[in-house]
């Protein structure tokens, strides 16, 4: 891969120690191989107009202002500013949740005071999200390959080739990186990796009519993870934005799990709640974040004897 050598030679590798599992360092700059193949495909295949200039432009805005934090380590106040930057530029091209579907039938209109907010949340909760999860080699890349496949199907289910096709490009990119991502990974997603996949998935989600719940289950556990680390790192006094190993995959690593039992695990919860999505009415849905919601609950508190520290990792 030429992103990855070109990596190694100029020494650009994610070092070990504290909140990481690798023992060696690792080339990082996947995020840059993926959006060039992400790129290069949607303009190839996909017919321009101002919604994808306005995702492509935001992509390439998200993977400079990560690919900055990756070698310079903002601040999370820059980071969360250049975060915000990057969801903006889509809203200003008119990608924005106008409406959010009651789950008893019908549409709840949102006014613009509202609509720009909620899309800049969703747009930058859903990068970090992609991103905690990015702690298990092929992790962050195989469940945004899942989720993607999960909203390209449903798109293809309501005629939506423009949304269908933009999610095939970002699969087709993330399953090309994905062999040299997995287990003993070659390469790493870095920031600009993850933000990327996160950026995207959100993006897709609002063009395909606010997919907000479809979304929801199949990423639900780096949601609900992404919350988790959020009130735990606050209630201990340390900074949200830190680094550790104390995730959801580093607990079942710690509970004896090797990594690719990590993968299928996620790869399987993500899979099937996903295709549950594509079959369940508005309010079951709500329901199914609520079995989620309470399976993450116990799957956590069975894990919380777990002492936090260094997981196993090639």
């Amino acid at each position: 891969m030429l992103v990855r050598g070109l990596a190694i030679r100029r020494g650009w590798l994610v070092p070990t120690g504290p909140g990481r599992i690798h023992r060696r360092p690792v080339p990082q700059l996947g995020g840059v191989a993926i959006l060039a193949g992400f790129m290069a495909a949607v303009l190839v295949a996909v017919p321009m107009d101002s919604r994808i200039l306005g995702l492509l432009l935001g992509a390439v805005v998200v993977v400079i202002i990560a690919l900055a934090d990756d070698f310079r380590d903002l601040s999370p106040r820059d980071k969360l500013i250049g975060q915000l930057l990057a969801a903006a530029i889509p809203l200003a091209f008119g990608i924005r949740i106008d409406g959010v579907s009651n789950p008893f039938g019908g549409l709840l209109i949102l006014p613009l005071v509202l609509a720009i907010p909620f899309t800049l949340f969703w747009t930058t909760g859903m990068m970090n999200a992609i991103n905690f999860l990015d702690g298990v080699d092929g992790l962050a890349a195989g469940v945004a390959a899942i989720a993607t496949a999960i909203l390209v199907t449903l798109s293809v289910q309501l005629n939506q080739p423009l949304v269908a096709t933009v999610g095939i490009a970002l699969i087709a990119a993330a399953l090309g990186f994905l062999p040299f991502n997995l287990f003993r990974a070659s390469i790493f997603l870095g920031d600009s990796g993850a933000h990327l996949l996160g950026y995207v998935i959100a993006v897709l989600a609002i063009m395909g009519g606010a997919k907000i719940a479809t979304a929801l289950l199949v990423l639900g556990i780096p949601i609900l993870d992404v919350a988790w680390a959020v009130i735990r790192r606050w209630r201990a006094g340390g900074r949200v934005a830190s680094r550790d190993t104390d995730h959801l995959h580093h607990r079942l690593l710690r509970a004896g799990l090797p990594q690719p039992a990590v993968l299928f695990a996620y790869y399987t919860v993500s899979a099937g709640f996903g295709l549950i999505a594509l079959y369940l009415h508005k309010y079951e849905k709500l329901v199914a974040l609520g079995v989620l919601g309470v399976l993450m609950v116990v799957v956590l508190l069975v894990l919380a004897r777990t002492d936090p520290g260094e997981a196993a990792s090639g």
